[in-house]
């Protein structure tokens, strides 16, 4: 690190800064008054040098990973409700019951046209089978007759007649035939009846169609439900709440520096596709305590904003006592390792002051003189900063 090495030797001046700066403000008597006044006395600080771990830090809020808006299917009076609000809940569990009276009673004339129409069909067989009874012995008295009349035998009026024969009992073996495909039709129809009666019937019955915490009760016994796919009653809400995520928003800069260290292999991922991150809530302070992994990140960086949607996912667990600790919608600080822990130095973070945007501080030189250099700083950790590098004032900083 540029210039640490006598920064370390040396100290790093704290409260100086501002009497150095006075100091240098006097003038005419008032400076001959100062200049005859002991030097001040200054308190410094040799820098500290850790193993630390550079991150990239973001805030954001939790989502679930599931969330199910619960309505109903079917219309009905309401005739129970069977969960308690804030309760978690498994997939399956029946969480409301619409009366099922008027959704039996359509189930029931359904089959019953079912019936019918099977007995239609029947009919239509039968009336079939005589059609083509007749078909074939009106043909066969048809033939008879053309060839005793092609003979010279017969006549031309009891040919004429059994053609008429012949040709209508083969126009009612067609309207047979008809009326035995309407009948199936009818069959199918009544098939699919009764299915749409079994499935209001059931929707009725309405559960948990995933494992979560669910919400408060939004209807109350006896309410008209509405349901349809028109504007059904929301009746509640469920939200998966074994796993989170984190939804945060990052700039251009930080997402290239976070690719370049996956590239350059100094994250180590334990899935392809997983960056490993860590969170933590407000009852944590600084400390980042959950360990998880971001899995999503937006196809496109938002042009209004420059930033890049990403999302990291944490585990949830129900602990032995209480209830679990992240809740949709709560805030989190997020922050990505990038690299291997390496060997820095780090400075209280009142020894800095800032100067048109440059960060500053005081070294204090083998004469016991401080000496201002410009700084580059790294990562806070508590009351202490990470100096990247310094440099003389007037000088191109320059980075790790």
């Amino acid at each position: 690190m540029n210039g640490m090495p006598r920064c370390a030797a040396a100290g790093v001046a704290l409260v100086g800064i501002v009497g150095l700066a006075f100091l240098g403000g006097c003038g005419g008597s008032d400076a001959k008054k100062m200049a005859e006044l002991p030097a001040p006395i200054v308190a410094f600080a040799a820098p500290i040098e850790k193993t630390v771990t550079r991150y990239e830090f973001a805030t954001g809020r939790f989502e679930p990973i599931e969330q199910v808006d619960i309505r109903a299917r079917v219309s009905g009076y309401l005739n129970s409700i069977q969960f308690q609000p804030g309760t978690e809940v498994k997939q399956g569990k029946v969480l409301f019951e619409i009366d099922p009276e008027p959704s039996k009673a359509d189930l029931a004339k359904s089959k019953a046209n079912q019936e019918t129409a099977v007995a239609d069909l029947a009919t239509a067989q039968a009336d079939l089978g005589r059609a083509d009874i007749r078909v074939v012995t009106t043909k066969k008295d048809y033939d008879r007759e053309e060839k005793v009349f092609a003979g010279g035998a017969g006549s031309a009026q009891a040919r004429d007649k059994a053609k008429g024969d012949y040709d209508e009992a083969t126009a009612t073996s067609r309207s047979a035939t008809a009326k035995v495909q309407l009948a199936r039709a009818r069959i199918d129809e009544a098939k699919a009846a009764v299915r749409t009666a079994e499935l209001n019937l059931g929707y009725c019955t309405i559960a948990a169609p995933i494992a979560g915490l669910i919400g408060d009760w939004l209807v109350t016994d006896g309410n008209l439900i509405i349901g349809g796919t028109g504007n059904p009653t929301k009746l509640t809400t469920i939200v998966a709440v074994d796993r989170m995520d984190v939804g945060f928003d990052v700039d251009e800069r930080t997402v290239q520096r976070i690719r370049q260290a996956v590239r350059d292999g100094r994250i180590k991922m334990n899935k392809p596709g997983e960056i490993p991150a860590e969170c933590g809530l407000a009852i944590h302070g600084a400390k980042y305590p959950i360990s998880g992994y971001v899995n999503f990140a937006d196809n496109q960086v938002d042009p209004k904003t420059g930033t890049l949607r990403l999302k990291a996912r944490f585990e949830n667990p129900m602990p032995p006592t209480g209830q679990r600790v992240l809740v949709a919608g709560m805030y989190a600080r997020v922050r990505v390792p990038i690299g291997e822990p390496v060997k820095s130095m780090f400075v209280p973070e009142e020894a800095f002051g800032s100067d048109q945007g440059i960060s500053y501080l005081y070294v204090v030189g083998p004469e016991n003189k401080a000496v201002r250099m410009d700084a580059v700083l790294g990562m806070k950790d508590g009351e202490m900063r990470v100096v990247e590098s310094v440099q003389e004032p007037g000088r191109e900083l320059r980075g790790p």
